[in-house]
Order: C-alpha cells, then structure tokens, then sequence
C-alpha cells in the first residue's frame, strides 16, 4: 500500500486454524483481512508473514522450509524467517502477530476501512456514469487493480460482472449487447495474450457499427519495450480494430480518458479501447482526477436532410409507379416512419438479412429477406420495381440490390452513401428523421400502384414450396425447412435470436418468419463463426426478461461451447 496514501486502519484478531490443524514443517496460503499471508508452523512455533517476497513477488505460502526454519520462495530461493520475517538477502517482509488460545490460532491483522481513490476508481466510476452496466472478462495478475473496484462496484449494484472461460467470448457477448440494446458493455483481459483474444469479437463490433469498450491489462511502465513477458505493443495491435486506442500512464488525465474512449464508442458507433499498466491501475488520483460522465458532451442525433435532396427524392418518389422501399442493419428501431412512408405508397419492405425482424413478416407489404438468405418474394418485388427507396442498408454483394434500378439512399453516415457506386439521390439525414419528412410531403399526384395483392399472391405461392420441402428430407434426416418451419411456431413472438454463421444461418434467413416483435442479431459483416453462442449470453445480458434463442451449427457451437459453465 502507497505509504502517503491517508486510510483508517482497524486491528483485528482472526481466528486462522484450529490449534493442531497445521503440521510441523507445513506452510500455507491465507487470505486474512484482505491479505495474503504465508502462515506456517516450524518446531511447535507459529508464524505469519507477508505472503509475497520482495525480489518478484513469489508466493511464500507455497515455499517450503530449510534447516534454519526459514522460508524459501519457490521461485528463486530467497529464505525469510517463518516468524519476523527477516532475511539474510537484507531485504524483509512483514511479519504480523500470532496467538495460540483453547479455541485456535489467531492472527493479528489490520483491516483497511477506507481506500485511497486510485486510478482504477476514477476510471471504473466514469465508465458508469456514461451508462455502462455489464463487464465481461477474464480476471488475471496485470488487471487486477481494475477487477478489484470493479468488483467493489458490482458489490454496491452498480455493475454486473460476469466471467467468461475465453477472451473472445468476452467481446463477442459485448457486441451481442450493443446489438440487442444499442448500449455498450466493457470486456476486461490481462496483457498480452488475454488482449489479443479479443480482436475478433472487436473487428464484429467495428465493421457493424456498434459500441464496445475493451479494457487491457499491459505490463509495468518501466518495461515497456525490451519485451518484458507478455509485453504486447497493444497500441498497434489494436489500432486498425477499434476506433479510438490509448494508454493510461501515471500522469494522464484519467478521467478524460475514458471520456474519450467512451464518447468515440457512442458518437461514432464502434469499439473503444484503454490499455492499463499494472502499476498504473492502483496509483492514487492526483488531487482533481475524478470521475466524469456524458453531461454536456453529446449533442442530438436527429439530423435532418437539406432541401436540395429532399426536393431531388420526391421528385423521383412522385413519378415512380411501382416504387419498393428496402431497409436494412440502418434502419433497426426506426421503423416507425418507414412504414408510414411505406404505406402512403403501397410500397413492398423489402429487408436486407441483417434487418431481419425489422418488421413483421406478417404485415401486408413486407416481402422477407432479399439476397443470398432471402426469399423469393422479395426477389420478385425488387425486380418488379422502378424506384429503390433503401434506408440504412449498403450494397454489399450478399444483399443483392439491384444497382441498375433508379435508387434513393438514406443514411446517417454520409461515408455509408454511394459507398460502393454511384447513386441517384443520395440523401445525408438520420433514417427515421428522413422518412417521415418524406411521408408527409408526398404529393397527391403520386400515383403507385398498390403493390399489397401482388405481395399476397408471391407469399402464398412461397409458403406453399416451403411446406414442400418441409416434407423433403433426401435420406439425410429433417430438412431445414421443417427445422425454421417449427421454431416460426414456437420461438416466442418477443425473443432476442442470436444467429451464428454457415448453412444454418442462410436457412434461418430464408424460412424462419419474424413476428416483427422478435430482435435479430448476428454477426453481419465480419461473418464470424463462434458469435452466436456468446452474443447470446450478451444478448441474455441486455434483456434478462425476454426469451434468447441461439441458432447455431456444429462448428460455430464448437467455437466457445465451454461458455456452458458461464452461462449456468
């Protein structure tokens, strides 16, 4: 402990061990009052002293004795009597009081009552005050000052810790979270290797456009560079895959820091990263280093799209007869105005498999998924059309839209708008925003063509050769088809479903009917297989009241299925 630190001290006597309960010649590991001790026994005498020697930390309690009834660190040797702690190395370490009485033996200890603030508080105390609520991770020697007010955080109902079997897990169930809530969560690892598990599940967050916090363990300041074990430069590592890296070092505004790395995750909808030294995380704030949060630092979202480019789209939308809208990842929880704008129009939903659930299959003008997982209602209606009304989708080369087909392109990202080529009217404005501005001043004159009993017929016709493979099965067991046919059924109408990636997931995406109730999650762009296991603990996480489904093959399952324990 920081010997400038002020804290409360309270001497306590802890009953250890029953009287005969240690051996001559044994010694142990304790944990007393907050502290490690090695406790032992040498020719009928206690003793208790520190549990970690002074040349690199080894853990006495798991030494043996010599001769002398000394204790000898089992990782270079260093002897320290059993009872004062003393060495002929010159260094010591302390040694505390020790009482035989009828009942046991006892140990003198001194309880801290009040802690310094460190480095770790300040930072943990802002992740909170921006919303964070639930910590993923793996718990090891260079992040333990940070699990340490984490876990006085959860003790006081402020955050929800929860420890996962494999690094990767931990972000994958931290993008499953964003994506079900639209919130971010943190993942926690140690240096190196913990570190660099991570960057899968992160590379998922960043190229779907969702916030994620990772937190890394690093080695001491002081080694940084001659390549100290596990020494990662995790700066560079990192850098291509989140949106925002840095290092806490001793002199840093801490409270800044996690500022930024938090308002990058939520302005700019992908991962953040901080990396903490060891020594770092438990320093004591410097006088003014305390915790922040949000107020004052995020401005509205709602961006409303100029003039010129509304006049340009509706005077496509006005001549159009046969006009489709598509909304794909974009356009998730703003449907609202989609749907109006869909209606005034007659105008088939076509949904990108991303989007899946967007809107209930059921309703009248919703077409399923286009592309490679979709259906051919969808297919049909697309082709069929004059005019491409698409919110918040890309033209990746899964979705399928048809680039020849006359386009308008909303998008709150205006790097996202006529990314891939040109477009007619590419329109920079938030997607609910846009569209009710655009539903409220079609004019009378539009005359589209009610395209509801052409959607009609293409569902009937579709559902029939549907129920026909669902009879089909080739000698290979049940069919796909008769699989989602089921679960359709059955999977409540407010789940959250986590899909995974392969064969089972492009037959989710073309036979499973949403309720539009129901959220869909996956890993869109990245394709990542092993995201749906986790996602759905992180999913589970964000919603604790609904229904999680995983859907999930053999490989993808196989990825992180000892996460069975974290989920139990």
């Amino acid at each position: 402990m920081d010997e400038s630190a002020t804290v409360n001290l309270s001497a306590t006597w802890e009953r250890v061990a029953a009287v005969d309960e240690i051996q001559d010649g044994e010694v142990k590991v304790l944990s007393v009052g907050g502290s490690a001790i090695a406790f032992s026994r040498w020719e009928g005498q206690y003793g208790a002293i520190a549990n970690d020697c002074p040349h690199q930390g080894g853990p006495l309690g798991e030494g043996s004795f010599d001769d002398k009834g000394c204790v000898n660190c089992p990782w270079h040797g260093w002897s320290f009597d059993h009872a004062t702690g003393k060495s002929e190395h010159g260094d010591e370490v302390a040694s505390y009081p020790v009482e035989v009485r009828d009942d046991g033996v006892y140990i003198k200890v001194e309880t801290v009552v009040e802690e310094k603030t460190t480095v770790s508080d300040v930072l943990a105390q802002t992740m909170v005050n921006w919303g964070i609520t639930h910590v993923f991770g793996m718990v090891g020697h260079s992040n333990l000052g940070m699990a340490e007010y984490l876990r006085k955080l959860e003790a006081d109902g402020k955050i929800t810790y929860i420890g996962v079997r494999h690094e990767g897990a931990a972000a994958f169930a931290c993008s499953g979270f964003a994506k079900a809530s639209g919130r971010p969560a943190a993942c926690l690892t140690i240096a190196g290797p913990g570190a660099t598990n991570l960057l899968t599940g992160i590379w998922d967050a960043k190229v779907d456009r969702h916030a994620l916090l990772a937190l890394t363990g690093q080695v001491n300041t002081q080694v940084f560079g001659p390549g100290a074990f596990q020494e990662i430069d995790l700066a560079s590592a990192f850098e291509a895959a989140t949106l925002w890296s840095q290092t806490a070092l001793p002199g840093s505004d801490h409270a800044e820091l996690m500022n930024l790395a938090l308002k990058n995750a939520v302005v700019e909808r992908g991962p953040a990263h901080l990396i903490l030294p060891d020594e770092v995380q438990n320093l004591e704030a410097t006088v003014g280093d305390t915790s922040a949060g949000p107020q004052g630092r995020l401005a509205r979202l709602e961006i409303t799209p100029s003039e010129d480019s509304l006049r340009q789209a509706l005077d496509l939308i006005s001549t159009a007869k046969r006009p489709a809208v598509i909304v794909g990842y974009g356009a998730k929880d703003r449907m609202p105005g989609i749907v109006e704008l869909a209606e005034k129009l007659n105008a088939p939903v076509i949904s990108t498999f991303k989007a899946k659930g967007c809107i209930a299959d059921a309703h009248p003008l919703a077409t399923g998924v286009l592309g490679r997982s979709g259906t051919p209602v969808s297919a049909t209606c697309m082709a069929d059309s004059d005019l491409l009304i698409v919110f918040g989708a890309s033209f990746a080369v899964h979705t399928g839209i048809d680039r020849k087909i006359p386009t308008i392109q909303v998008d709150f990202d205006r790097m996202a708008l006529a990314k891939f080529h040109s477009i007619d009217v590419p329109v920079w404005g938030e997607i609910d925003t846009t569209a009710r501005i655009l539903a409220e001043r079609i004019p009378s004159s539009a005359g589209a063509e009610d395209r509801r009993p052409q959607i009609a017929s293409l569902w009937e016709k579709w559902r029939q050769e549907k129920s026909k493979r669902a009879g089909v099965n080739h000698g290979n067991g049940i069919s796909s088809a008769s699989i989602f046919e089921e679960l359709t059924r059955s999977i409540p109408e407010n789940a959250v479903i986590a899909v995974d990636v392969g064969n089972n997931t492009y037959s989710f995406g073309r036979y499973f009917e949403c309720s539009g109730k129901q959220m869909v999650i996956m890993s869109g762009y990245l394709g990542s297989i092993g995201f749906g296991f986790p996602a759905a603990m992180g999913a589970w996480a964000a919603w604790p009241d609904r229904p999680v489904i995983c859907v999930c093959g053999d490989g993808g399952f196989g990825q992180y299925m000892a996460e069975f324990t974290t989920a139990a």
